[in-house]
């Protein structure tokens, strides 16, 4: 039973190639990982508000939200190798260039957001890139599985990452400083593996065909499909209200319960730790029915997990409420990511996924309002409203997609490799 289980649950490491962007993937969300808790906490650190640190976390917002449709077109069109490679190399630039600003005691907010802009900018095109690769790497079942795989190595790295950016901030020869240096170095390490990679030619495509005139295709495909669109509203809304309190976390640590804000970090792994166990939990249920139901469970538990946290007296409770977190959010982003490829066609994944990506520049948006917020009414009183808010959409979502169901026939399989699309 054991053995059956490793070789669903890891079919699509089988691959050669997925394998090595897999691990690529791994290195790079371990960086994006620790870069979220670093930046909070020297922007925490340098002024002491709450909506300073949703205001770092603005540059990538703005940059994601303005570039992420077009990256998405850019992903379907160019070869996916070439774009990662230079996307990757930049954000070592970025991570090293701010590490030595933050050493020789350079660094100032402005300089953060226009570190998080880039950063934001970058992502807007990596990301479709990676997540339309593996649909051309991987087909039939081995799809649902790859992607669920994918964010296995996501949840792990927040296990990881928090508790590598809290134990290197706290050793003072480090500091801030060393730990975005080793960021750079982590994404060094991601460039040398895309170049194993074989080359991935740029897809035949219209010579006519414009950047505009291919969002607009992509946004006719998703509106074409109504299980996809509410799929993908459903996840922008989830992730701006259900996913924004780690900008609240260092004020909440600070000043609802007394303790340091590098404390983040053990809230973060703690939260991963239940994410990992979750999502390996479900990891071989994502090209399955159950996904759906399993999708809402995963949101509701988020929800209230969060309204749980915004109640805690006590750090100790805070900690087993982000269990609840963890695993609620790994099974809803895993499930949510299955069940948009499930539904799209191959010519455009990237497109639909850039449009699941401005899900984060929303969430980075939202930083800043859920900060001031947080300012005014106080921390726990704003996890509660988020909660209270993913809650909301959870039903709303599961309404409509009952409506969804009776316009629109249910896929059969996650993909015909035959055809190459998807069953209807």
């Amino acid at each position: 039973m054991f053995r059956n289980w490793m070789d669903t649950t890891f079919e699509s490491l089988k691959d050669p190639h997925y394998r090595i962007l897999w691990l690529g993937t791994s290195l790079a969300f371990l960086a994006f990982s620790m870069s979220w808790i670093v930046q909070g906490v020297v922007a925490f650190e340098i002024t002491g508000k709450n909506g300073q640190v949703g205001v770092v976390a603005l540059g990538m917002g703005v940059s994601t939200i303005v570039t992420a449709p077009f990256g998405g077109v850019i992903a379907d069109r160019v070869s996916k190798r070439k774009l990662l490679l230079i996307g990757q190399g930049l954000t070592a630039v970025n991570f090293t260039g701010v590490g030595v600003l933050i050493v020789l005691d350079m660094i100032t907010i402005p300089l953060l957001v226009f570190s998080t802009f880039v950063m934001g900018l970058v992502f807007s095109f990596i990301a479709p890139a990676r997540q339309a690769w593996i649909g051309v790497l991987l087909k039939g079942p081995r799809l649902g599985n790859g992607i669920a795989l994918q964010q296995v190595a996501m949840t792990a790295t927040r296990i990881l990452g928090p508790g590598m950016a809290a134990a290197l901030i706290a050793v003072s020869v480090i500091g801030s400083g060393g730990a975005y240096l080793f960021m750079g170095l982590l994404l060094a390490i991601v460039v040398a593996t895309l170049a194993k990679m074989p080359p991935s030619p740029a897809p035949p495509r219209d010579p006519k065909s414009t950047a505009l005139s291919g969002l607009s295709d992509g946004a006719r495909h998703v509106k074409s499909r109504p299980r996809l669109a509410l799929l993908t509203m459903s996840f922008i809304a989830t992730v701006v209200f259900g996913f924004s309190y780690q900008v609240i976390l260092p004020g909440y640590l600070h000043n609802v319960h007394g303790r340091e804000t590098s404390d983040m970090g053990l809230l973060l792994v703690v939260s991963g730790v239940a994410g990992l166990v979750a999502t390996m939990a479900v990891a071989n249920r994502a090209g399955s029915a159950a996904a759906w139901p399993l999708l809402l469970i995963g949101a509701a538990v988020l929800g209230l997990g969060l309204i749980g946290l915004g109640m805690a007296p006590t750090f100790g409770l805070s900690l087993a409420l982000m269990l609840v977190i963890g695993a609620g959010a790994s099974v809803f982003q895993l499930l949510n990511s299955a069940l948009v490829m499930q539904e799209s066609d191959p010519a455009y994944y990237g497109r639909v996924m850039s449009l699941t990506m401005m899900a984060w520049g929303f969430n980075s948006l939202a930083g800043l309002p859920f900060g001031l917020l947080a300012d005014g009414i106080g921390e726990q009183g704003t996890l509660a409203a988020m909660g209270a808010g993913v809650l909301v959409i959870t039903a709303l979502t599961a309404v409509l997609r009952g409506f969804a169901r009776r316009s629109e026939p249910e896929p059969i399989a996650i993909a015909n490799p035959a055809s190459d699309r998807f069953a209807t």
